[in-house]
């Protein structure tokens, strides 16, 4: 039970800073950055629903797929900037 109550403090604490003047402007911007990465998961790589069982399968899962994410996102960066890939 002391682990729920920890837990409850820290997002009620959470909720109050949410709140505040300057973090309500940079909580604004979430929608554009992180829940955007979380979409395209799931409309291109078939992160609605699994095939797999077990948390050990979607968690090997999910790391790929950021981890292809991600070195997609490098590419691209450097082809804009146009870096020489080593």
């Amino acid at each position: 039970m002391l682990i729920i109550a920890i837990f409850v403090i820290t997002l009620d604490s959470l909720h109050h800073d949410r709140h505040t003047l300057g973090m309500k402007e940079l909580y604004s911007h979430r929608k554009e950055t992180i829940e955007r990465i979380f979409g395209t998961a799931k409309e291109n790589h078939g992160f609605r629903y699994t095939q797999l069982y077990g948390k050990a399968r979607m968690e090997m899962k999910v790391a790929l797929t950021f981890a292809c994410m991600n070195l997609k996102k490098l590419a691209r960066i450097k082809h804009e900037w146009r870096i020489e890939m080593a």
